[in-house]
């Protein structure tokens, strides 16, 4: 707003105070506008904080800003402006109006106008602290629940009643004791002669048929179910028992026939099974047969594993659209546990002529039932750790194949069940589709079980050193396989270590150290196999020492590299010393601990040339492995080599020993000069600046 000086008489300098005037003026309304802001601000968290906020003040009543008024024109007082809002007094006893905290010195109640005359002395007012700005109440805490009390005996078995557990643990025990009644009547009466054969055959038949007609009838009723999966189950396994008793114990039926018909039996109640969407009954058509077989059977047998086996093989496509692990299992664990028994029984010296052809038939099968069901159910199953151990369990009976077959078979059994079991988990690890992909879980699970197979097969082909050897032999191979397999890299390689101990410890228990310092000891002890066997330790140190150094953290790798450093010490001993003994008897002895105290001078210096090509804690630990080396082999020297070598040997072992020495210091003494040259070609290739010296 511009206001002429002609409207003061043409005086500028009453124009100018005009103008301020009216910019303090502006600036005071603003100033009123926020306070009164600050007010709306300060009663909205009142409203939100609620009975939590009692010590928050309550709002200052808010004062109408009344009408502005202009200003005569004449001359004029400078105003001051109050720094600060400060909340109204108290009103006055008389009722006088006060006047507003904005007002300036001359300026009458209200705001807008500006008075002639001296200013208004005003009390300073403190304005205190913001509501909004202050410690925040707390509410209250919450109380924490209670538990509630345990109910009581009588009302949780109400509550199972009301559920059907009562019914179903009824019906369970009706199955049994029918199932019972029946295996009497069909073994106990043929014992005591009641009936005729055929009568007791045909009876069983009719009980059977009966039952499972009264289960279709109950399943239609509304609250059936119960009963109808009960009446069910005890009318199918008695099918089972009727067939097994007229092949086995009258013989009316050949082995194959029977089988087929009881494959029909087992098929119709799966059927059943399936169709109402009951593992229940799928597990009282299973479970009854395992536990009441043996009766009829006279035993454990060929026969009744081969029913076992047809059973599981008949019962696999009732998985399909199902998940139900249970069924699974006791379907895998009924032929997988009698042969399992034939096994144990057969290393306990049991006979087991005439069985092996059949004993190797029955675990291929189930093993390929194992694998190809856990694969199927792979893509849906919410249990796929278990169905992979499931699958995996099926190969126990082949581990006792070298008690109940020859050699022979069995190493062929069990190298073909794991070149298959390794083949299966290769191929699905590789092969993914949209709708299949083998876990890695799955595929660790499968690893572990095809190595434990070999090792077993190695045991049962081979032993002695040799089987020592070919264990060192498996642990290095599969230390390499888990360089290049990322999925099972860490199974394989705690596999191959695990092998690659037992092998060791065996070499050890083969070989001790101390015979290595004896001659007539190593001449009876020596052979080709122990050569071989040191040679294969060492490489497996080596291999698996880089495979954690690899996967793990550092200080795990060191650990390894120091024991592969000393069993390749061991190893490069026992292999001189032993090839010494074996080419030249006693004086081969003394060569061969010439050479072998040479061959730790010259480790010791490999270690020293690793050690300039690498920096830091590597640099150090293979300076240090050098240096420990060289200590072990002058100690060696003086303490073994002088009292125990003699003639043109221990001259050699001295001379050959110091040259190297010589050698290496005078070597390492110039790299380490040339390390100190910035820009020289001894450098650490790879590094910016020169290694410093250690």
């Amino acid at each position: 707003m511009t206001i002429s000086s002609s409207t003061f008489g043409g005086d500028p300098g009453a124009a100018t105070l005009a103008r301020i005037s009216t910019e303090f003026d502006a600036i005071a309304r603003q100033m009123s506008t926020v306070s009164a802001e600050f007010a709306e601000l300060r009663r909205i968290v009142d409203d939100v904080e609620g009975p939590a906020g009692e010590a928050a003040q309550p709002d200052p009543p808010v004062q109408p800003e009344p009408a502005r008024q202009e200003a005569p024109a004449g001359p004029l007082t400078t105003p001051t402006v109050a720094p600060a809002p400060a909340p109204p007094p108290p009103a006055s006893p008389m009722g006088s109006r006060q006047p507003s905290p904005w007002a300036s010195p001359g300026r009458p109640a209200g705001r807008g106008a500006y008075t002639y005359g001296p200013p208004v002395q005003q009390a300073p007012s403190r304005p205190g602290p913001h509501p909004a700005y202050g410690p925040m109440p707390r509410p209250p805490a919450a109380p924490l629940p209670t538990r509630p009390p345990a109910r009581p005996l009588s009302e949780r078995v109400a509550a199972a009643a009301e559920r059907g557990l009562i019914g179903k643990i009824l019906a369970t025990a009706g199955v049994g004791v029918t199932l019972v009644g029946i295996a009497l009547l069909l073994v106990l009466a043929a014992q005591a002669g009641i009936l005729r054969p055929e009568f007791r055959v045909a009876g069983g038949g009719v009980l059977a048929a009966a039952l499972v007609g009264t289960a279709i009838w109950l399943r239609r009723k509304p609250d059936g179910r119960i009963g109808a999966i009960a009446t069910a189950a005890t009318g199918i396994a008695a099918g089972y028992l009727d067939v097994l008793a007229a092949t086995k114990i009258y013989e009316w039926l050949p082995i194959v026939a029977g089988l087929a018909v009881a494959g029909v039996v087992a098929a119709g109640g799966l059927v059943l099974a399936y169709r109402w969407r009951s593992e229940h009954l799928g597990l009282l058509v299973v479970v009854p047969l395992i536990v009441l077989g043996p009766v009829l059977t006279g035993g454990l047998d060929m026969t009744l594993i081969a029913f076992m086996v047809v059973l599981a093989a008949a019962s696999a496509w009732v998985q399909w659209g199902r998940d139900w692990i249970w069924l699974h299992t006791v379907r895998l664990a009924a032929p997988t546990i009698p042969l399992t028994a034939v096994g144990l029984a057969a290393l306990g010296g049991t006979s087991t002529a005439n069985t092996g052809f059949e004993f190797a038939g029955a675990a291929l099968v189930v093993i390929v039932l194992g694998f190809a069901g856990a694969l199927v159910a792979m893509p849906t199953t919410r249990f796929r750790e278990v169905i992979a151990g499931l699958a995996s369990a099926t190969t126990i009976p082949v581990l006792f194949a070298g008690a109940v077959m020859d050699i022979a078979g069995a190493v062929a059994l069990q190298a073909s069940v794991a070149v298959l079991v390794i083949g299966v988990t290769v191929i699905c690890s590789v092969v993914r589709t949209e709708r299949f992909e083998l876990p890695d879980v799955v595929a660790q699970i499968w690893t572990a079980t095809s190595l434990v197979v070999l090792f077993v097969a190695i045991l049962v082909c081979f032993d002695g050193m040799v089987a020592v050897s070919a264990v060192l032999g498996l642990a290095t191979v599969t230390a390499l396989v888990a360089r290049t397999w990322s999925a099972t890299s860490l199974v394989l390689l705690g596999g191959s270590t695990v092998l690659w101990a037992i092998g060791f410890a065996a070499l050890l228990d083969d070989m001790p150290p101390y015979v290595l310092a004896q001659a007539r000891l190593m001449e009876d002890n020596a052979s080709l196999s122990i050569v071989i066997g040191s040679l294969l330790a060492a490489a497996g140190a080596v291999v698996i020492a880089a495979g954690w150094t690899r996967l793990t953290a550092g200080d795990l790798g060191r650990v390894a590299y120091t024991a592969a450093a000393v069993v390749g010490v061991y190893a490069i001993t026992a292999i001189s010393v032993t090839s010494g003994v074996l080419i030249a008897g006693a004086d081969g002895f003394l060569g061969g601990h010439v050479i072998a105290t040479t061959c730790w001078v010259v480790l010791a210096g490999a270690a020293l040339a690793f050690a300039r090509r690498r920096a830091g804690n590597e640099r150090t630990a293979a300076v240090t492995g050098g240096l420990v080396l060289v200590a072990a082999a002058m100690a060696k020297l003086f303490l073994f080599d002088l009292a125990t070598l003699d003639g043109i040997f221990r001259v050699l072992v001295f001379i050959v020993t110091g040259l190297i020495l010589l050698g290496l210091g005078a070597w390492y003494a110039k790299a380490l000069q040339g390390e100190r040259v910035p820009g020289s070609p001894t450098t650490t290739p790879g590094a910016d600046t020169p290694v410093r010296p250690s």
